[in-house]
């Protein structure tokens, strides 16, 4: 028998309980029988006042509208006010994510822990961030049934985009410097040894198993599925890649570490007056600044927009850094950035067998990810694993 397969066949063995167990929660949380206990109870006047914390009179009625699924469902509340209200009503919309109806998404959201994950951000850390993201009304429950009840951003004059969109020069230095005032106050924090200890890292991570088995069952599935897009010499170094994969997290978590939005994409992201926000907190983690940063470059800028202007987006990074008194040379943010192109290149394999996202869209992300990696010459750094 193949190395992978026994691998496989080893993880999943280990993984039996847990497996098993996050299977139970699903089903015990009611999957499959409609919108979550809490989304349910939400769209009711009673729940609706209870949750924005008002006087059951004030509030007379309430809908949810506008459901999408993917990692999350994401919905509106629109509620109606008596005229007790007064001016403590709060707004007439809000944005909603809470757990997906199926069972295969709502499984591997609570195999990762996406949803509890985004409650715990929203209730520890989004009030205490420097930048622009959506304000919050209420976040409750864990990732097998919860609901974050968000500030409507559609209302707010914002403007979105989407992963397949073409970020502009302007639009990545806009969100290069939210990265970098997010990064600088949270570099090194003694918070992530107290109450943010929660927050996922290399040192605590329990999922290293599972990303293992999921890895092997993926990548054979995506080579095979985009090998279009995926040149040979990058097939070629798969099998070290996945034989050493343990030292490049080691190496990932190498040097000071700070806050990460975890999956800095243009897709969640959004402008208003011309400052980027972010969006989507389901994988925040503690690591090095410069995953965030070549997550972005590599995802949302064309090939041609990276290649022109990778390094000055890095530098005015530096700068944004240096200006809170965070120090980071350039040749060290250099080799991580060539480092974490990997990084991007493997989140978008591991994703790739999904149906999170049309195949086209799925193809162009990885073909731009396949040149970062050939043209940082990333495979070097593998190589030297």
């Amino acid at each position: 028998m193949k190395p992978r397969y026994l691998s496989i066949l080893r993880d999943t063995l280990l993984l039996l309980p847990r497996l098993l167990g996050a299977s139970a929660r699903v089903v015990f949380a009611g999957i499959g029988n409609g919108p979550s206990k809490r989304l349910k109870h939400l769209a009711s006047a009673e729940g609706s006042a209870q949750m924005l914390g008002l006087e059951p009179r004030t509030v007379r009625g309430a809908r949810v509208e506008e459901v999408h699924s993917g990692t999350a469902t994401r919905s509106r509340l629109c509620v109606e006010y008596t005229a007790d209200a007064g001016p403590e009503r709060g707004p007439d919309s809000f944005f909603i994510k809470s757990r997906p109806p199926g069972f295969a998404s709502a499984l591997f959201g609570v195999l990762f822990d996406l949803g509890g994950n985004e409650v715990l951000f929203y209730r520890n850390i989004r009030d205490s961030i420097p930048v622009k993201t959506p304000r919050v009304y209420f976040a409750e429950g864990d990732s097998s049934d919860y609901v974050l009840l968000l500030e409507d951003l559609g209302a707010k004059n914002c403007e979105f985009q989407t992963l397949a969109s073409k970020c502009s020069f302007e639009e990545a230095r806009s969100i290069v410097r939210t990265l970098g005032r997010m990064h600088g106050t949270f570099w090194q924090s003694e918070r992530f040894d107290t109450d943010l200890a929660w927050i996922r890292r290399f040192e605590t991570d329990g999922d290293f198993r599972l990303l293992n088995l999921v890895r092997n069952l993926s990548v054979p599935i995506a080579i095979q599925k985009y090998a279009h897009v995926i040149p040979e010499e990058i097939r070629e170094v798969i099998p070290h890649l996945m034989k050493n994969y343990q030292r490049l997290e080691e190496q990932w978590a190498q040097g000071p570490r700070t806050l990460l939005h975890g999956d800095a994409h243009l897709g969640n992201m959004y402008f208003q007056d011309g400052e980027a926000g972010l969006l989507d907190w389901q994988v925040c983690q503690y690591g090095q600044g410069m995953r965030d940063i070549s997550y972005l470059l590599v995802n949302s800028l064309s090939e041609e927009l990276r290649l022109a202007h990778q390094k000055d987006l890095i530098r005015d990074y530096l700068g944004v850094l240096e200006a809170q008194g965070v120090s980071l040379d350039f040749e060290t943010a250099w080799r991580q950035y060539r480092l974490q192109s990997v990084y991007a290149w493997i989140a978008g394999v591991v994703t790739a067998p999904s149906n999170f996202q049309p195949e086209q869209v799925v193809a162009a992300g990885l073909g731009r990810a396949c040149a970062a990696v050939l043209d940082l010459d990333a495979i070097a750094l593998i190589r030297e694993l």
